[in-house]
């Protein structure tokens, strides 16, 4: 009898939006106990393609595996496209293969009797599959050549911009202004020579997060390093399930109708440093200012930050003061622990007095003789316009397609050469941004701890002499005998 029907209700929808899959189920529900109909189970399909194959992890593929050990004998949907767009799908559920009996809500589909309508709405839906997809495709090659980027995941730095808000343009990435601040900070300070874990460090110990407000890591910081977007690239399409920047060559993209956050330079000249090597995730990152950059004045060997404890004596009264720990430097070897907070404090002076005189513009590194980068910038546009020239010669028949191809190869590797050129000769000198400021101790006071450290590895070597046991440095003068400071740049003490 209808009304002891047990029935299975699936729901399903493309995009992920639980308020439509409850509203589905809810709408079975209620058409289930109209109708007297007793529901074993539920199977809700969120984000999944009636278009595509359903995987063994889908409720699809446990529903199927339900009918099959018999805990019911029909499935109850809201609409018929709700269940599937595939004829494949359908015959999965039957005959021959299966005797499931289908119904929907909408439509009064009831294959109890007769399933030829259910098998002509399914056909005439993945006809209109088809046809949306050509469509579809159309479309995107115009957006393409217009440069506009698809809808997705957006880029942090930018907002996607809704369809009723866009511009005349059509503009659909929105600069962050917080956000992009980040991004040119990670770029400015990458190039600076600071390493990957070091700005990670500094972000997450000033409270900076991602948008999801989760802590930043170096893979994600190689991310946004690599990304043409930012440059207002728009990247080929990649293999579906295929999300990998590092594949994806700067010569392939095209100018993106939006605004960039970076220069194209920078892109090339953090792509030329990243993509190609493999990924350090541990980083470099440091706790300390000098940890890992002076050596030992007995042993020459490296010199590590450490935690010291204090070890207080006993008092008259028989108390003892309370156990401290201080940042220290320490020779690999046991020749020295010394405390490091004034050993900072006296490097950190001596770099601004440095970097505060007339002459510390001198101290920058001049790049090698060779193409300015106006020159190369130039070089690399006119090789881009060869590819339409190219392109229109073998339309009109004045260029085979074999030549045509070699000839697209041959710039290509043009075109890589002058990107390596650019990315070397925009890679940042580390005294460049201080030398040209006009407050050493303001930019000193204001930079990131990368930057500072990159500051004096680039301007010194630093040597750490033992003191003693038990002899203890209160003042600048005191510990200036105690170091030995040699400049890699310029004479001057």
């Amino acid at each position: 009898m209808t009304s002891s029907l047990r029935v299975a209700i699936y729901a399903r929808q493309s995009v992920e939006e639980p308020q439509g899959i409850l509203q589905q189920l809810e709408d079975c529900r209620v058409e289930a106990q109209r109708r007297g109909w007793t529901v074993i189970d539920t199977y809700p399909d969120d984000d999944v393609s009636g278009t595509k194959a359903r995987g063994e992890k889908t409720q699809w593929a446990r529903m199927l595996a339900d009918f099959d050990a018999g805990k019911f004998e029909a499935v109850l949907a809201n609409d018929v496209d709700r269940l599937t767009r595939s004829l494949t799908d359908v015959l999965e559920l039957r005959p021959p293969k299966r005797d499931v009996r289908v119904l929907t809500v909408r439509g009064g589909i009831d294959t109890h009797e007769d399933d030829t309508t259910l098998k002509l709405l399914v056909v005439l839906a993945e006809r209109e599959v088809r046809l949306k997809t050509i469509r579809s495709a159309r479309y995107a090659k115009e957006r393409r050549a217009k440069g506009h980027p698809p809808a997705g995941r957006t880029a942090f730095g930018y907002r996607w911009v809704r369809a009723a808000d866009r511009d005349e343009k059509g503009t659909r990435f929105r600069i962050d202004e917080d956000e992009a601040a980040i991004v040119k900070r990670i770029f400015s300070e990458f190039l600076a020579q600071a390493p990957l874990g070091q700005i990670t460090r500094d972000l997450n110990s000033e409270g900076l997060r991602t948008r999801e407000g989760f802590r930043w890591h170096t893979p994600t910081l190689r991310r946004i390093l690599i990304n043409p977007h930012y440059a207002a690239l728009l990247p080929p399409a990649q293999p579906e399930g295929q999300n990998d920047q590092a594949k994806i060559a700067i010569e392939d993209c095209v100018p993106g109708a939006w605004e960039p956050i970076i220069e194209i330079e920078h892109l090339l000249a953090a792509r030329g440093l990243l993509v190609g090597k493999a990924p350090n995730h541990q980083g470099t990152a440091r706790a300390h200012l000098l940890s890992g950059i002076p050596t030992c004045g007995v042993c020459g060997g490296p010199v590590r930050s450490s935690r010291a404890r204090t070890h207080p004596t006993t008092r008259k009264d028989g108390g003892r003061a309370p156990q401290k720990y201080n940042a220290s430097y320490r020779c690999l070897d046991g020749h020295f622990v010394r405390r490091g907070k004034l050993i900072d404090a006296f490097i950190a002076e001596v770099c601004i007095e440095r970097l505060s005189r007339p002459d510390a513009v001198d101290l920058v590194e001049r790049p090698a003789d060779g193409p300015d980068l106006a020159v190369l910038s130039a070089q690399r546009t006119e090789l881009e316009s060869r590819d339409a020239a190219i392109a229109g010669l073998l339309v009109r028949g004045k260029l085979s397609p074999k030549a045509a191809e070699d000839a697209l190869d041959e710039l290509a590797r043009e075109l890589a050469v002058v990107n390596q050129q650019i990315a070397d000769a925009v890679s940042k000198d580390p005294l460049a941004e201080v030398a040209a400021s006009d407050d050493a101790r303001a930019w000193w006071e204001a930079a990131s701890f990368a930057r500072r450290r990159a500051t004096i590895e680039a301007l010194m070597d630093i040597v750490i002499h033992p003191v003693g046991y038990g002899k203890r440095l209160r003042t600048f003068e005191e510990i200036a005998p105690t170091l030995t400071i040699s400049w890699k740049r310029g004479a001057k003490g």
